[in-house]
């Protein structure tokens, strides 16, 4: 009973630190969610924002825009290739930074720089290298001689999509590779000597104990992944806007348009309350994700 009650308070300390930050989150988003969900069934009067409730006529009305497909599509492609681009990179530089190898630190602050440059600044960046004309990439490959390559990589709809991906997978995979570099760091040794007694080879070895280690790491961060690709806005509306001819625009981006450029907000919020839908059940698949990753 005692070690209960003092389990407890220690419990309720902790609870009380996090308390006074958790209410101002949550009344800073209370009235941008209920606005948004009352929105997405009203019609709005401008300029007053009067509501007349209307039910689904937004949702019906805006999923059937023939924008739309093109739009899914691309969110589509978008968020699975966040998951496949990123986890390739996170996962080979956890790999690399988890050898024994010297210079370890400094390859991992080099492998940590991305994180730290800011979106803004990183998109910029990428959009200069990428340019036709006189761009990194395309000066580069025309010194090789590699002319036929050096294509308008943001201005195509054939590369627009997976340029800016690009640009994203190198932004956003220091996170995954630091997940997974402390999820390889915490199996046991003995497991991999074991395993050389046994005779496993370093790919048997990665096959049967470090990709099984890393099942509960890896189910999260797909979860995290998904919910931040379907976040996505900054990079792809600096670097391409969503086109050419909204070949590159995904959810985020059709809100925007129809919020601040078409100011149809109703549709805006009808599309942001299903992508809240979709956060809400990614949270609720990571919640118990990450209860068995504490217990494991």
């Amino acid at each position: 009973m005692k070690r209960s009650a003092g389990r407890f308070r220690k419990h309720a300390v902790a609870y009380l630190f996090v308390l006074p930050c958790a209410i101002v989150l949550f009344l800073m988003m209370l009235n941008p969610v209920v606005r948004t969900f009352i929105y997405s069934f009203s019609k709005i009067e401008l300029p007053s924002f009067r509501t007349t409730w209307v039910g689904m006529q937004n949702v019906t009305r805006v999923f059937s825009l023939p924008a739309v497909p093109q739009v899914l599509w691309n969110t589509l492609v978008w968020v699975v290739g966040t998951i496949i681009f990123r986890f390739t990179l996170g996962f080979w530089a956890a790999l690399a930074m988890n050898a024994q190898v010297k210079g370890r630190l400094l390859l991992r602050t080099l492998a940590l720089l991305p994180w730290t440059v800011p979106s803004i600044v990183a998109a910029n960046t990428w959009r200069w290298m990428l340019q036709s004309d006189i761009g990194l990439v395309n000066g580069f490959l025309k010194k090789w001689g590699l002319d036929a390559l050096a294509v308008n990589w943001l201005g195509s709809p054939q590369t627009a999509l997976g340029s800016v991906l690009t640009a994203y997978a190198w932004a956003g995979y220091p996170f995954v590779m630091i997940m997974l570099l402390a999820g390889m760091q915490g199996i046991s040794e003995d497991l991999y000597d074991a395993g050389k007694i046994d005779g496993a080879n370093a790919a048997q070895a990665f096959l049967h104990i470090t990709l099984p280690s890393l099942r509960n790491v890896i189910v999260i961060l797909v979860i995290l992944e998904v919910i931040s690709g379907f976040n996505s806005f900054d990079l792809l509306f600096i670097m391409t806007g969503g086109g050419p001819g909204g070949a590159s625009e995904i959810l985020g981006l059709f809100i925007y348009r129809l919020g601040f450029t078409n100011f149809d907000f109703a549709g805006a919020s009808a599309v942001s309350t299903v992508l809240i839908v979709v956060a809400v059940l990614c949270f609720l698949l990571y919640v118990p994700a990450s209860a068995r990753r504490r217990r494991a």
